[in-house]
């Protein structure tokens, strides 16, 4: 596996993502955009990186902050992905950038291609499907499930949406989720919403041990197992 920083820019400004690739193969790969959570990119969505490549496909954990932009704590963390969740226009500009970086990569077939993003980065990958980006799937963890233009948007989905949800999940409102559904089945949006029995939001997250409860989040090693292998699964269908 070859795996290393990768640096580029957008509007004037620096961003570092994080690529990882399989062993050399004389064919071109499938690939995965993956979208950090709301404290930035950081050792976790590196280390997922690597277990997407370990399976076999070419995987950029792309920065959506800017380079050595990082929340110190969950206030900075809700600061900066606020500014993400007020402005979509701009969150929709980094994913397209970033798409484009991963679909020009010589080991990348760029018409094979995942997004997929845990809590405000599975909020983004939804929305990377949402305006149309040319892509095969998306998979989402605990994701963020407000989204401005649902209702106008909903229609440009072309590809199949695989929703990880925690049943206890206290920072998703049940609103969300009914909206979503709503729009999706107005839309005939080919989707799967699974529920994970007794998860909270942030299930995939190891930091989330030692404690009964952090800010509502708990680690759970079921979910987070099950929910891997739904979407290794779901990759193999549709990529």
């Amino acid at each position: 596996m070859k795996t290393g920083p990768v640096f580029y820019q957008q509007d004037g400004k620096d961003f570092e993502g994080f690529i990882a690739v399989p062993k050399k193969s004389d064919r071109k790969l499938p690939a995965v955009l993956l979208i950090h959570d709301w404290t930035g990119l950081d050792e976790y969505e590196q280390t997922r990186a690597k277990m997407l490549a370990e399976n076999g496909y070419v995987a950029f954990a792309m920065d959506m902050y800017g380079k050595g932009v990082r929340a110190k704590n969950h206030k900075e963390a809700a600061e900066l992905s606020g500014t993400y969740g007020k402005d979509r226009k701009l969150l929709r500009s980094r994913i397209a950038t970033a798409l484009q970086i991963l679909k020009r990569r010589t080991e990348v077939d760029p018409s094979r291609i995942a997004v997929i993003g845990y809590c405000f980065g599975g909020m983004a990958a939804i929305e990377a499907a949402l305006m149309a980006a040319d892509i095969k799937a998306v998979a989402t963890f605990h994701a963020a499930l407000s989204f401005p233009t649902l209702a106008a948007d909903a229609k440009n989905v072309r590809v199949p949406i695989l929703i990880h949800h925690g049943g206890a999940d206290k920072f998703v409102p049940d609103s969300d989720v009914k909206a979503l559904k709503t729009e999706f089945d107005r839309a005939k949006v080919k989707y799967n919403f699974v529920v994970h029995p007794g998860a909270t939001h942030g299930f995939t997250l190891k930091s989330n041990t030692g404690h009964e409860e952090h800010l509502g989040m708990k680690y759970d090693a079921r979910a987070d197992l099950a929910s891997w292998a739904s979407m290794l699964s779901f990759f193999r269908e549709n990529l």
